[in-house]
């Protein structure tokens, strides 16, 4: 961890940062580039494309792979470029800075003592790791290497021990990649409430080639793409569960060919005008009681804050016997999730 004595300037044009549209790179969003595992992993990810030609080669620092919880860093720092672009700022920076408690809640993580060191963890994940590619220069054999951010600084107060403010510079690669015409994608935010590393890594791949008309791509590619460890049959059970669940944020997925050797995922985008409709719906409330084990339970969660994203999710889900029960339980998995 980096400490600095000097005080950290915050920019008064940032973005204000839990009020803004969320964001993805694609080059990203399809390829291995993170662990799916919640677990330490240090073997090396390395993938080679279809054609080929195109490879990413991840290999972990002294405290492992990047995680796919790690990227909703990067995730943040794309939405806030993007945002500097979108307002026309004659300077988009490549440091950005920042206070802790703001960003967990951009990405919908508790605002708790120890998520704290979870991210300074996670940014050193992203700092230690390296990423060799060649993605962006396929006509050439020009490749890149890199780390996800050059550097990270946190301003500590010697008299709290608290954080009073971070920064990160991100690398070359990952800017310039963000604020090329076209290279990001809106992404939901109930994004954030997927459990499984396969979940959200599917999430990802889904939304880059999901259209009206949908996609179709092989259980064995989809594997390739993953990075993940483990044998393909268990990968297999694991996507037909998460098909059979459905609960992807607007995305429709079903299975061709689903008792062959390699069956066919097909996904495609959800009608917007009916997820505008049940957006539409009031919440229900919750008693006092459920509200109460909540802050009891899980110190530092917003009720107020998950309750429209846990109203969106039930509208794809059997209606509950008992709004607040199912309430509880919802944020029990979310934070769950957001401590892997």
């Amino acid at each position: 961890m980096k400490t600095s004595q000097t005080p950290i300037q915050f920019d008064l044009f940032a973005p204000i940062l839990t009020d803004f549209q969320l964001r993805d790179q694609r080059d990203i969003m399809e390829r291995p580039f993170f662990s799916l595992a919640k677990t330490p992993r240090f073997t090396p990810i390395e993938y080679i494309g279809a054609d080929g030609v195109s490879f990413v080669k991840v290999e972990p620092g002294p405290s492992g792979l990047p995680t796919i919880w790690d990227a909703d860093i990067l995730i943040w720092a794309a939405s806030q470029l993007t945002e500097y672009k979108n307002r026309r700022a004659n300077h988009i920076p490549r440091t950005l800075r920042f206070v802790p408690h703001e960003l967990l809640i951009s990405i919908h993580r508790d605002t708790g003592g120890v998520n704290y060191e979870r991210l300074r963890k996670a940014l050193t994940r992203l700092k230690t790791a390296t990423v060799t590619t060649n993605i962006r220069n396929l006509k050439t054999t020009k490749k890149h290497q890199f780390n996800w951010i050059e550097s990270w600084k946190d301003e500590i107060n010697n008299q709290t021990a608290l954080s009073n403010g971070m920064e990160i510079t991100l690398s070359e690669w990952f800017y310039e990649g963000v604020l090329m015409d076209g290279s990001v994608l809106t992404i939901n935010p109930l994004y954030f409430s997927l459990k499984g590393g396969r979940e959200r890594w599917l999430y990802k791949v889904c939304r880059k080639h999901a259209g009206p008309k949908g996609f179709s791509i092989s259980f064995s590619t989809l594997f390739e793409k993953s990075g993940a460890e483990g044998e393909f049959r268990r990968f297999k059970y694991e996507i037909l569960k998460i098909v059979q669940l459905n609960n992807l944020p607007d995305l429709k997925l079903s299975v061709e060919n689903r008792e062959g050797p390699d069956p066919l995922l097909h996904f495609k985008m959800r009608e917007k005008a009916k997820s505008v409709q049940l957006a539409g719906r009031p919440s229900q409330s919750i008693d006092p009681a459920t509200l109460s084990l909540i802050e009891s339970k899980f110190p530092g969660l917003d009720p107020s804050r998950l309750q429209p994203a846990f109203d969106a999710w039930l509208q794809t889900q059997k209606k509950p016997q008992n709004y607040s029960s199912a309430f509880f339980d919802y944020c029990r998995d979310y934070h769950d999730n957001s401590n892997p």
